[in-house]
C-alpha cells in the first residue's frame, strides 16, 4: 500500500481509496499501523448483493498489486 486516502465530511465517509482503487460500498474500516516496527494493515468490510461488483470493469490489471508475505 502506497496511497491512502480516508475522508469524513458531517461524520460520513465520503471517499476511501487505497492506492487509487475507490471503495465506495464499506460498512467497517480498521486501520492499524506502528511505524517503524509493522506494515500497515487496512481491513474492509462490506455486503455485496446480487450482481454487485468489487472491482469496476474499467480498472487496469497493471494496477493491482500482488503481496508477498
Amino acid at each position: 500500500m502506497k496511497d491512502l486516502k480516508i475522508e469524513y465530511r458531517d461524520g460520513k465517509l465520503t471517499e476511501l481509496s487505497i492506492d487509487g482503487v475507490s471503495f465506495n460500498i464499506v460498512t467497517a474500516i480498521t486501520f492499524s499501523h506502528t511505524v517503524g516496527e509493522t506494515l500497515p494493515t487496512v481491513s474492509l468490510a462490506f455486503t455485496l448483493g446480487i450482481g454487485e461488483r468489487l472491482m469496476p470493469s474499467s480498472l487496469s490489471r497493471e494496477n493491482l498489486h500482488i503481496i508477498e508475505k
